[in-house]
Parts: structure tokens; C-alpha cells; sequence
């Protein structure tokens, strides 16, 4: 006994029947499907369409608000420095502060909690023109995620008790001291309060380890009067005294004046007591800023847990995004489960009909088959069409076979596919539904929402001080873009199928058993009206070259090959050549990206920009440069020590610190810097090495504050000096590879290189080299800059003076005298195995002696090539091909370019400008280009800060803008083919006759 259904679907009994098995989803999925099924159903028993539209109405508000937000002001703007100059011009219309004097006394309880006792003594002025019975004092409640809980507060106006009208923010108390009477001249407001926990962990920005900081601001979060004299102190207990990582550091400031100084101890601080203590005796104007900072070992305090508005700001910024990131998963779930298509029966039996009232395109659809959807139609409408025309059909059929599951078919099949009729029509003809309901609404809306929140709350926070965990707002807003795009895509194109799509589904599934069953594209004819649904559901490979067998069957071997390549269609050296296009634009811009720029302009005094900007209040005023040139068989080594007479500033704002660069390689080979040992005064310091291409700063990290003069000792060795590297004149080997030990005692730019007015006087350079290095050496002598090398100065080679000749080279002219000229002495003298060589220089009026030089102050010893072990000849040619890279790349993109687009005009010469689609037009239109971009992309990075006398500059320029015209030509002389005219409608014969009546 045998069925049919709805779709024609043909159920024997005794049919074998196949499982309609498909993935279970997963636990997770089903959970967090099961929570929104129940969500839909709780919100639809409590209120159906209007509470639907109520919850709509609540998403537009929040995206409304989010949108005023956006676009609108600032909420609590941070005073801008026009707001705080024009309140200096209006401070007189308020009362201003005589006096403000403010004490502190910091203390420990026994669980570790900092506490500070504040009195602060206000002497205010009233002119007789400012209508004012009292004063408003601000406090911070809140300060870097710590409540201060503000206790104890008691207040006196001229001498007597008051009490004061508090109220109280989200982060700070207003403290309002009013007589209830116009004041004129002047009063005194005492007020005396208690706070917590103004210590907190930070990183100690001289050491970078951690610290408990205590850093407070005087005058509180908003002190809008201007005053004439401030007198702060700080009382601290001796246990804490002694933990003082450094002296306490305090100061004023008024938009860019401001004035700081380290703290001492007060002499007449009382017994067991510190008093730390500054003043200022000038006029500030509203808005100044007066703070005061010590810095405690981690662990002194004990720190009390974050507060909750600490909480929400640090994550605040978070939340939205945390929001969007939840809905993700819960939108894959009801696209999984609560939105999967709905069940046919839990079997299928092969079928050897087509279903019916499905449709080839509908059929597509129905089963997600944008490959092999063309060919479907193309058999389909071969089967409607008449005898006359199916030659016309059966080609049509062959061609699109062809194309069918080729890679290069991909993109204009599912281009074809979703803007297909049939695929719109699902929804009408019943075999897919649209989901509705509350969690649909709240996975579109809540997309559009949030991000607008996220969005808005990072234009908000990025005008306030940023308090976020992590504050990556271009990142953010980036990935709240990536998850609506996801979710609101999720939502809009959920389209499940319904129960007669999943049985019409369920049909061909069982014509594709049938057809796997039977061989059927082996052995069907073409005419068969199974066999476009047949083709539907079978590989499209598969398919396409069994159809192309039948139709060369019924039109002849290789009929079906004409034209079978449409415009669209990307064939393989297409798609290469796009890719490589692409791959050209990446690959410039990653170049840029990671590639450290060869032609980066480096200045002599470049290499004395310390980094710690406490080096600022550090000045060198001699220096006694030793080294020992040595070897052990093959291997060479230098050991160095560098002795600087140096003077720290006593009006330094921060702690300061001394800095020396040295050299760490050569040409690309790295000389083996290893430093030992930085002291002052005879005492060990913490010290730093950071590098910059060629040169490592060694850099003091000293945590306590240093005054007046001191001797800085660094000590360091090159394990490897030997590099290969060009002769010089005087070795007799110019322009031949030698082995070099170019030691720098002392880099260019250190007679004015460090603070000024840093001049080094007297300056000593002494190298110690053993016999057995001298006894190898082609030529040894005082390293310089030889201007006959190169005609530009950033070529000239390095060369020497013969030790001993430096009175003869650099010695004063007989016009000027030792005081304009400076002084220059050298010695030699005899060592164990070895001799020393001195170099004594002072400065002149006219600068030093060796300013002739060019170059370090230092040696340069030259050998024959293999002499010692270490030279780098490979690390030397890769610098060498950074060097040159970005012209390489930039010519040879250029000239890709330009070669394109001469062809490209050749050819619209020779064949006209009109071009078809193909592998030739993508060439003129793709790759030209982009050569184009990326010769311009690496042009702009490479001479972006190179001198203008560069040659290499004009060659990047001339060859990238000649590639950008060529690119642009290619463009303009080749186009696509003109669209065919209409037929035009055939004239009536002017000879014709009327036919009779």
C-alpha cells in the first residue's frame, strides 16, 4: 500500500526507510536555547503586543539617549585652559584666599590603615562689591577607587564653632561655611575633618617596581578662588619617616607655571615627629593646582577594597560591551535550536518523482544549493523549451555545466543565488517563516543599542580622566561594530524552514538517494524531469561533467565548450592574479608596518635624547674615557671604564638620573655589549640598557634624590669588536673588506649632547692596546671622518689619524691661541705586552680641537680580512639590503605599473579602448593599480623624514609617480565594451501596397 503528501512524496510501506538524522545541538546551546524558548514564553503571558511594543519603545529611548550622548555635549567637561586663563581675569568678583594654610597628619593604625587629621585655616577677603555671607570648601569622598569617608568635621568662622550645612555627591562632600550676612574684608574659616586611605598601589615611575603612593591635592576637585600666600605641611610619625622611599616631593602649578621642589625635614619638627613643609608667597589664580607626594615601600598600608562607583568605573566602560558579547552566544543558540528548521519525519524513502509544485530555483533554495543552481535552470528551462529552440537550450546547458563547481564560479553563483526571485518567494509559498516575537525584537534591537552606548560612553569618558581597566576605545567601538553586525545578521536572516519545506526538503533528499542508489547521472538522459532536481542535491563537479557528456552526446564532442566562460566567471589566472594584486597592496603595508624604516632621520644629539626625563637635571663636566684592547688567540675584546665629573641639579622635579650611550654594533653586526657596573661616589646603582638601532643607553635608576657634584663610573666590555668592513685610505686596502676594531670611547654630539650647558672640560681618551692586536694591524690610529672619501658628508668612510700625529693634523693654527682654540695633547706611553695611547682635549672659545674630526672620539684599528673570529660578513649585507629594500620595492612595483600601463596604451592604439572582461583587463585594471598603490604606499613611508638631498628620495618619488600616472592610464585608455543598442524597429517598404477591400 503506498501514500503520497503535500509534496508528492511517495511513502510505500514496505519501502527501506532512511533516517532523517541531523546534529544534535550541543548542551550549551540547547541551555541557553531552552532559557530564551521559556523568556518568549513568560513575556507573552504577561502582555503579549503591547508589552512587546512597550520593551521596543524602551530600546529606542536608550538609543536615543545614547545618540544624545553622541552627538550632544559633554557632561562634565574637564576645564579647558580658555575656561581657566578667563577665570584669572574675573577672580576679584568673588572672595579671594589671603592665606590658606593646610596641615596634615598622617598616621598608621594597628591594622595598617593610612589616616590623615587635615586643618586647614582660610584667611578670605570680601571687596565691599561681592554680595557673599560665606565660603564653599570641596572635598573628594572617593580617590583612586578608595572611600576616604570624611569624618570628624568641624568647622569656625572668626573663632567661632558653626555648624555647616553638608551635602553630599556621588564622590564628594560640599562643605557650605555661611554666616547668614554680606561679609566684607576679611575672616577666618577653620575646618577640620579626618580622611582614609589616601595611599594607594602604583608603580614608581623612576624604579618601576611597585609602591604604596600617597599623592594628594590640596586644594581638593574644584578651587575656583584665587589666593596670595599657601602654606601646606605634612607631619609624618618616625615609622613612617624611615620607610620614605625618597624625600617627599610637593609644588603649585597654573596651567603651564608651576613651581616644585624636593621637602626636607624642618628643624623644629617636635620629638618623634617629621614635619615636611612648603610655601608660596605670590598671587595665584583661580584653578591653581597644589599637591604634595611621598612614596612608601608596597605593603606599608594596608589598602581597603574598591568601592562600588570605583567598580563601575573602572568597568563601566566594559558593560555595554559585555552586553553585546552575551547576546552572541545566545543569538547562535536560536539560530541553532529555538530558529532551526522545523521536523519532517523521522525518515526519508529514495524518490524516483519530482515534488510537486517545488520548483529547479525553488529546489535551490530549499536545500542551500547556490553551486549547482544555474545548471538546475538550465535543465529545467531545456525541458520547456521547443523543438526549434533547443539546440539554443541544450547549449545553454552545456555552457553552464561547464562552469558548474568550478572555483572560479563561486562568487557569481551565490551572487546569483541570493538575489534570486525564488529565494524571496520562499517566505510566500510557505517553505520558510520569518521568526517573530520578543527575543527576535531584542536581538535586533539591542545590537543597535549598545553599540550606540558603547559609542557614546567612549566619546563621553574621552574627555574625562580614564579610570577604565583597560581603555582601548578604538578597539572597542571595532568589536561592538563586529557583534552587532553578527547578531543583527543572525536575527534578519534567520529563515527556518517550515513543515512543508522540511517535507519538500526531506523529498529530495530522497531524490538524491535515488540517484546515488541508481547511477542516475551516469545513465540519464538529458530529458529526464528528475534530473534537474537530481543535479540539485549531487556534487557539483559531479555534476556538471555528466551533464556536459549528455549534452556533447546530443550536439557533438566539445559543442558545449564555446563561450562557456562568461565575463564573471574568474578562471584560475584571474583569481592568481587578483590575489597578487592584493598580496602587493598587504604586503606594502605590512612592510610599513613591521619593517623599521632604513632612511629614518637620525640626528647627531638624537642619540643624547634619553628617554628618563630625569637626566634632565643631570650635567656632565668631564670625562675620563679608559679601554684595554686585548685578545685570546682569535677573539679580540675591549674592556671599557668611563669616568664623567657630573653635577645634579638641586631644583630637580624629578629624581635625576645620569645617562651615557655607547655603540652595540657596526654595520648590522652586534659587537657583544655586555655592561658590568654603573656607580656613583664609589656606590653601586640600579642601571637600565635600552637600545636604539645602533646605540644602547646606559641609564641610572636610582630610587632616592642626589644633589650637588658626584664621579659616575660605568664600566662595560665589547666581546666581540671585530667587524668586516670597508678599508680605509690609510690601511692601504681602500675599497677591499678588512676586519675593524672601531671603539668609541665618547659618540658623536658629546661636547654639547647632555643638559645644557654641559660642556665637558677637560675630556681624556686613553686606550690600552697589547701587542698582539697592534702587531696584526694594517693601520691603527684616532678614529675620524675622512671628507675625501664621499663627496656628500653622509658617505664620507671612516679613517684614522696615526697615533702620534695628532699635533701635526689637529694642531692650532699659528692665528689663534689655546683659549680660542682649545687644547690638544697626546702621549704615549709603555705598558706590560703593550702600549698606551692618551688623548688629552679642552675646550676652546671656538670649541674643542677635534670638532675636525667628524666623527666619535675614539680608535680605529684596521686588519686583513679573516684576521680575527667574529666579523659578520652576512649581518653586514642584510643591513645593506634594508638599505636598498624600499627602493627595490618601490621601483619594482613603479615599474610594474608603468609597464602595464605602456602596454595597456599600445594595445587601445592597436585594438581600440574597448576590452571584454578577462585575465588581459584584469591585468590593465587590477594589478597596475595596485603596484601603483603599493609603490606609493612604501614612497611616502621611506621618504617620509628623509632629507631632500637624498638621491634615493628623488628616485622613489620620480618612479612612484610615474607608476601612479601609468596606473591611471591604464584606467582612462581601456574600457569596458559599449552595452548593445536595441534593435531598431524595421521601417514600413515606402513601395508597399494597400491591399484591396
Amino acid at each position: 500500500m503506498t501514500g503520497t503528501d503535500e509534496t508528492g512524496t511517495t511513502v510505500p510501506d514496505d519501502a527501506e526507510r532512511i533516517p532523517d538524522t541531523r546534529p544534535r545541538p550541543t548542551p550549551l546551546w540547547a541551555l541557553l536555547s531552552r532559557w530564551l524558548t521559556r523568556l518568549e514564553a513568560w513575556l507573552r503571558s504577561h502582555g503579549g503586543t503591547p508589552l512587546r511594543y512597550g520593551i521596543r519603545a524602551v530600546w529606542v529611548t536608550i538609543a536615543a539617549i545614547a545618540a544624545f550622548l553622541l552627538v550632544g555635549p559633554v557632561i562634565n567637561p574637564p576645564l579647558s585652559l580658555d575656561d581657566i586663563t578667563e577665570s584669572a581675569s574675573t577672580a576679584t568678583e568673588t572672595w579671594i584666599a589671603r592665606d590658606f594654610d593646610a596641615d596634615y597628619t598622617i598616621s598608621r593604625d594597628a591594622d595598617g590603615r593610612l589616616h590623615a587629621d587635615v586643618v586647614e585655616t582660610i584667611t578670605a577677603f570680601f571687596p565691599d562689591d561681592v554680595d557673599e555671607s560665606g565660603i564653599e570648601r570641596i572635598l573628594a569622598t572617593q580617590y583612586e577607587g578608595h572611600d576616604l569617608a570624611p569624618r570628624g568635621l568641624e568647622v569656625e568662622i572668626d573663632g567661632t564653632s558653626v555648624e555647616p550645612d553638608v551635602r553630599s555627591t556621588a564622590d564628594r562632600l560640599h562643605i557650605e561655611l555661611d554666616t547668614g550676612e554680606r561679609l566684607r574684608g576679611d575672616h577666618e574659616f577653620v575646618i577640620r575633618y579626618r580622611l582614609s586611605d589616601l595611599a594607594y598601589t602604583a608603580t614608581d615611575d623612576v624604579t618601576g617596581g611597585p609602591v604604596d603612593l600617597l599623592e594628594w591635592s590640596v586644594f581638593g576637585p574644584s578651587w575656583p578662588q584665587a589666593f596670595s600666600a599657601l602654606n601646606v605641611s605634612v607631619t609624618l610619625p618616625d615609622e613612617l619617616d624611615e620607610l620614605l622611599v625618597r624625600q617627599p616631593f610637593g609644588g603649585v602649578a597654573w596651567t603651564l607655571v608651576s613651581g616644585a621642589d624636593w621637602l626636607d625635614r624642618e628643624d623644629d619638627s617636635p620629638a618623634g615627629q617629621n614635619v615636611y613643609a612648603f610655601s608660596v608667597d605670590q598671587n595665584m589664580p583661580p584653578y591653581s593646582l597644589s599637591w604634595f607626594r611621598m612614596v612608601f615601600p608596597e605593603g606599608t598600608f594596608t589598602m581597603p577594597p574598591p568601592t562600588p562607583l570605583f567598580i563601575l568605573q573602572t568597568f563601566g566602560p566594559l558593560i555595554p560591551l559585555g552586553i553585546l558579547l552575551l547576546t552572541l552566544p545566545f543569538s547562535l543558540a536560536a539560530r541553532a535550536v529555538a530558529w532551526s528548521d522545523a521536523r519532517g519525519r523521522p525518515w526519508y524513502v529514495a524518490q524516483y518523482a519530482p515534488p510537486k509544485n517545488v520548483s529547479a530555483a525553488q529546489a535551490a533554495q530549499i536545500m542551500r544549493r547556490p553551486r549547482t543552481r544555474e545548471l538546475a535552470l538550465a535543465l529545467a528551462a531545456l525541458a520547456d523549451s521547443s523543438r526549434s529552440r533547443r539546440p539554443e537550450a541544450l547549449a545553454a546547458v552545456g555552457r553552464a555545466a561547464h562552469r558548474t563547481g568550478r572555483v572560479g564560479d563561486r562568487f557569481r553563483a551565490r551572487t546569483a543565488y541570493f538575489f534570486d526571485r525564488a529565494r524571496h518567494a520562499q517566505i510566500a509559498d510557505g517553505f520558510r517563516r520569518i521568526p517573530r516575537g520578543f527575543v527576535r525584537d531584542g536581538f535586533i534591537a539591542a545590537p543597535l543599542a549598545l553599540t550606540l552606548v558603547q559609542l557614546a560612553t567612549i566619546r563621553q569618558l574621552s574627555h574625562q580622566e580614564t579610570l577604565a581597566v583597560i581603555w582601548w576605545p578604538g578597539l572597542f567601538a571595532l568589536v561592538s561594530f563586529v557583534i552587532s553586525a553578527i547578531v543583527l545578521g543572525i536575527a534578519l536572516s534567520a529563515r527556518p524552514l517550515t513543515r512543508k519545506g522540511a517535507l519538500a526538503r526531506q523529498h529530495l533528499l530522497g531524490v538524491e538517494a535515488y540517484a546515488d542508489q541508481t547511477s542516475m547521472l551516469d545513465r540519464v538522459t538529458i530529458d529526464d524531469a528528475l534530473l534537474p532536481y537530481a543535479v540539485v542535491t549531487a556534487d557539483p563537479r559531479d555534476a556538471g561533467r555528466s551533464i556536459v557528456a549528455l549534452v556533447d552526446r546530443e550536439l557533438g564532442e566539445g559543442a558545449s565548450r564555446r563561450g562557456w566562460r562568461t565575463g564573471d566567471f574568474l578562471s584560475w589566472p584571474r583569481l592568481i592574479l587578483r590575489a597578487a594584486a592584493v598580496l602587493i597592496v598587504a604586503g606594502a603595508i605590512a612592510m610599513v608596518a613591521l619593517v623599521p624604516n632604513p632612511y629614518e632621520r637620525v640626528s647627531t644629539y638624537d642619540r643624547y635624547d634619553f628617554e628618563s626625563r630625569g637626566t634632565l637635571y643631570v650635567q656632565v663636566d668631564s670625562a675620563e674615557v679608559e679601554a684595554h684592547i686585548s685578545s685570546d688567540g682569535d677573539r679580540p675584546r675591549i674592556d671599557a671604564t668611563l669616568r664623567f665629573g657630573i653635577e645634579f641639579d638641586e631644583d630637580s622635579r624629578r629624581v635625576p638620573q645620569f645617562a651615557v650611550p655607547v655603540m652595540n654594533a657596526i654595520d648590522g653586526q652586534d659587537l657583544g655589549l655586555v655592561v658590568d657596573d654603573v656607580s656613583i661616589d664609589g656606590e653601586s646603582v640600579p642601571f637600565e640598557v635600552t637600545e636604539n638601532l645602533d646605540v644602547s643607553t646606559i641609564t641610572t635608576v636610582m630610587g632616592d634624590v642626589r644633589v650637588g657634584e658626584a664621579e659616575a663610573v660605568v664600566t662595560y666590555a665589547y666581546t666581540s669588536p671585530a667587524v668586516i668592513g670597508e678599508g680605509s685610505p690609510v690601511s692601504g686596502e681602500q675599497g677591499h673588506p678588512v676586519d675593524r676594531i672601531r671603539w668609541a670611547g665618547l659618540l658623536d654630539g658629546w661636547e654639547s649632547g647632555w643638559t645644557h650647558p654641559s660642556a665637558p672640560d677637560p675630556v681624556t681618551i686613553s686606550v690600552r692596546i697589547d701587542d698582539s692586536v697592534s702587531d696584526r694591524a694594517l693601520s691603527s690610529g684616532w678614529l675620524r671622518e675622512d671628507p675625501d672619501t664621499a663627496e656628500e658628508a653622509r658617505d664620507w668612510k671612516d679613517s684614522s689619524y696615526a697615533f702620534g700625529t695628532l699635533d701635526d693634523e689637529l694642531g692650532a693654527p699659528e692665528y689663534l691661541t689655546e683659549v680660542e682654540y682649545g687644547t690638544l695633547v697626546e702621549s704615549r706611553d709603555s705598558a706590560d705586552a703593550g702600549v698606551v695611547h692618551t688623548m688629552t682635549v679642552t675646550e676652546g672659545e671656538y670649541g674643542y680641537p677635534t670638532r675636525s674630526t667628524y666623527s666619535d672620539l675614539g680608535v680605529l684599528l684596521e686588519f686583513p680580512e679573516g684576521t680575527w673570529a667574529g666579523p659578520d660578513a652576512e649581518a653586514r649585507d642584510a643591513q645593506a639590503f634594508a638599505w636598498a629594500l624600499p627602493i627595490i620595492v618601490v621601483t619594482s612595483t613603479a615599474g610594474l605599473a608603468i609597464l602595464i600601463g605602456v602596454i595597456a596604451v599600445g594595445r587601445s592604439l592597436l585594438r581600440g579602448r574597448r576590452m571584454t572582461q578577462g585575465t588581459l583587463r584584469d591585468v590593465f585594471w587590477w594589478l597596475g593599480p595596485a603596484a601603483a598603490i603599493a609603490a606609493s604606499i612604501v614612497c611616502v613611508w621611506a621618504t617620509g623624514d628623509m632629507p631632500a638631498s637624498w638621491v634615493e628620495g628623488a628616485i622613489m618619488l620620480w618612479a612612484a609617480g610615474l607608476g601612479v600616472i601609468a596606473a591611471i592610464t591604464s584606467w582612462v585608455v581601456v574600457r569596458p565594451p559599449a552595452p548593445a543598442a536595441p534593435p531598431s524597429a524595421s521601417k514600413r517598404p515606402q513601395n508597399r501596397k494597400r491591399p484591396r477591400r
